[in-house]
């Protein structure tokens, strides 16, 4: 199977980039999944705080037990692409920014006043996931385009019993949010994609107030 090799703007990628529901199940090199999750892995993140993990999904025995925790065609789809990605989002990337927070208070290199958000990253559950969802899914963003620059296919599925693919994949309890799937692989043969729909430009921006 062969791979893009060559530059690929941008642009170009996020112009590419398509959500595929039918692929065929010729296995993804592990030097390119590699390459996916070097690209996830640059993605910016609040404070630098890189709360993104990922579990790459290829043998068959996986890929049952994570069907078996969703239904429909995303069963079919994880079971029939080249490879999953499940991802995380890591709770204890927050910790771990709370540590850090509080070592530079100590060393006189943060204000005493961001004590309070030292407790809110260690106490408040909807400040912690507000925090590492989102950053997880820009990584996930930045997956999804490395992948069509190396000429893959992909969909990102967030239709899954979060707990029961967590269990399918050995993680542990407690310390991490499910952040969707990632099918990757190349389409079907006879695959059409449909035309991408968006609406008007127009209709999402607005300089200096909204709706202006």
């Amino acid at each position: 199977m062969q791979y893009r090799t060559e530059p690929c703007d941008v642009l170009e990628a996020i112009a590419r980039r398509h959500s595929v529901r039918e692929f065929r199940p010729d296995p993804v090199p592990d030097e390119v999944l590699i390459a996916l999750l070097e690209a996830a892995h640059q993605a910016p993140s609040a404070m630098n705080h890189q709360p993104w993990e990922f579990v790459v999904v290829r043998r068959p025995e996986t890929k049952a037990a994570l069907a078996a925790a969703t239904a429909g065609r995303n069963a079919q789809i994880v079971q029939t692409a080249g490879a999953s990605i499940v991802c995380l989002a890591s709770l204890r990337q927050a910790d771990a920014l709370a540590d850090r927070i509080e070592a530079q208070i100590r060393a006189g290199q943060a204000p005493p006043e961001r004590q309070a958000l030292v407790q809110r990253l260690r106490e408040d559950q909807a400040h912690r996931q507000a925090l590492v969802l989102p950053n997880t899914y820009t990584a996930v963003g930045f997956l999804l385009l490395a992948a069509t620059r190396y000429g893959l296919s992909t969909l990102w599925m967030t239709g899954f019993d979060g707990e029961r693919v967590k269990a399918a994949v050995s993680v542990p309890a407690g310390d991490y949010l499910f952040a969707g799937v990632v099918a990757v692989g190349h389409p079907a043969e006879g695959w059409e994609q449909p035309a991408r729909t968006r609406r008007p430009l127009e209709e999402i921006y607005s300089f200096e107030r909204f709706g202006k």
